[in-house]
């Protein structure tokens, strides 16, 4: 594993959720690097087609056209991600990744093709339960990939900043 930072771009990961834009704003303050890929992931329909819609449809579905609907709008979040990142004063291109499996594997896997400097990413705050049953693509991203990675957490707002107190 080499220590030499990488001269890659980060992978700013977003969903379109505010955790995710407050993600980009405060890692725009945090680091250093200016170029950015915008990554949003999304899974394709076709694949949960045999056994999540098979009842509920009864084979009505076109989930072709179902997919590419999924990709037009993940392209738009990938978009408007961009527009977050810009205004952060990142150099920012969107990418939108279709995955059959695991986020957080497509994640790792964009983040190696790029040669990314580090990953950036919100996390919801889920606990317990919740956490248990939905998982953590911000804990999975941290626990297999190589890479830096940044997670900024539910609520991690950037607070302001309090003026001197003037001598009286």
């Amino acid at each position: 594993m080499s220590t030499a930072p990488s001269a890659g771009p980060l992978i700013l990961c977003y969903d379109g959720s505010e955790d995710a834009a407050r993600a980009i704003e405060r890692s725009a303050e945090l680091l250093s690097v200016r170029v950015a890929v915008v990554l949003t992931v999304w899974q394709p329909v076709a694949t949960m087609g045999s056994f999540a819609w098979a009842g509920a449809m009864g084979g009505v579905a076109d989930f072709t056209e179902l997919d590419r609907s999924a990709l037009e709008i993940n392209n738009r979040i990938a978009q408007q991600g961009v527009g977050i990142a810009r205004e952060a004063g990142f150099q920012a291109e969107p990418l939108a990744v279709q995955s059959a499996g695991a986020a957080w594997h497509a994640i790792v896997e964009v983040a190696q093709d790029y040669g990314a400097a580090a990953i950036v990413m919100g996390s919801r705050g889920l606990t317990g339960v919740r956490s248990a049953l939905m998982g953590s693509v911000s804990s999975a991203v941290v626990h297999h990939s190589d890479l830096p990675t940044l997670v900024i957490h539910h609520g991690n707002a950037v607070r302001p900043q309090r003026a001197p107190q003037e001598a009286e």
